[in-house]
């Protein structure tokens, strides 16, 4: 058999199903794909009976307790560059389905762009595949995060079609060089969760690396799976939102480390300028609905974000 190229990581918190979908979708791949499991609930109880039919065949990690996205992934990262020569590595959501030419169309992109530090697939909804998840992203300094423009549209629409070179990959399907990884030691561990691949994205480009994003490959995400309904598409910020502190903490902190760190003078102006009216924005509608659970997210953000830079990576 073929040797694999590809190592593909998925984090599983909680999900043992999604997990195994997601593994059995990685394993029907048209090329040989390495899998690596890091279980970040830890030790779901359902994860080892869920993956039993392909145990032989993969790397099971148990970390020792939730690690966030960005260092369960490390560790992951750090496994596969550790056992496995393979050229590619995949960071892969536990909720997404790999079509089965996917890797190989990924694969083959990286052999024709050897400038590209990662590569990126159109993504699609699993519930609606004709609605747009990612048709390829870019840094918007206004909002201090990524967009994806025709997020929710048509799948097929005319830019999610082109073929091009972008600044923002998705952390849902992204597939990166090994040397690249070992270079930049994998994602930044001060981010939980949310904005990381957006901040990875960023330093390969200041690296002078290449992002590009491929829609012949094709993956299904069912985006934000612990939710259901309509709610899975209200703004994160939202007052109606239920779990508006959650967000507005991990996503304030997380966007102002990103850009002290990545910022620089006139994007650096953009961003003051167009976060503090967002913030402005939505604050009005958080005192309209009485959310000031909002207000006390956003100030244990903006402490936390000042402890970062007064302790370092450990924050």
């Amino acid at each position: 058999m073929p040797k694999a190229r590809t190592c593909a990581i998925t984090i599983n918190y909680k999900g043992a199903d999604d997990t195994a979908a997601c593994v059995a979708s990685l394993s029907q791949s048209t090329v040989p794909v390495s899998i690596v499991v890091v279980d970040n609930t830890p030790n779901d109880p359902d994860l080892e009976k869920a993956l039993l039919p392909f145990l032989d065949d993969i790397k099971l990690i148990r970390a020792p307790e939730n690690l966030g996205f960005g260092r369960g992934n490390n560790l992951g990262i750090d496994w596969a560059l550790a056992n496995t020569d393979c050229e590619f590595i995949l960071i892969f959501n536990n909720d997404a389905l790999v079509y089965p030419d996917t890797i190989a169309r990924m694969e083959e992109a990286m052999d024709r762009h050897p400038e590209a530090a990662i590569v990126a697939p159109r993504i699609l909804y699993k519930e609606r595949p004709d609605l747009l998840w990612y048709g390829g992203g870019e840094v918007s300094w206004l909002r201090g995060a990524a967009k994806a423009p025709g997020i929710l549209g048509p799948s097929d629409a005319p830019l999610a079609m082109q073929e091009r070179k972008v600044t923002f990959a998705s952390g849902c399907a992204m597939l990166l060089r090994r040397n690249v990884l070992q270079k930049l030691q994998g994602f930044d561990e001060r981010f939980f969760m949310y904005e990381e691949d957006l901040e990875l994205c960023l330093r390969v480009l200041e690296h002078g690396w290449k992002i590009h994003y491929l829609p012949a490959a094709l993956v299904l995400h069912a985006v934000q799976a612990s939710t259901r309904g309509e709610e899975r598409f209200i703004s994160m910020f939202a007052s109606r939102n239920k779990n508006l502190s959650f967000y507005v903490y991990h996503l304030v902190r997380n966007r102002l480390i990103n850009m002290r760190l990545h910022a620089k003078r006139v994007n650096k102006l953009i961003f003051v300028a167009g976060f503090g009216l967002m913030l402005i924005k939505h604050g009005l509608s958080w005192v309209l609905s009485g959310r000031w659970d909002g207000f006390a997210a956003l100030f244990r953000a903006w402490r936390s974000y000042r402890a970062c830079f007064r302790s370092g990576k450990s924050c």
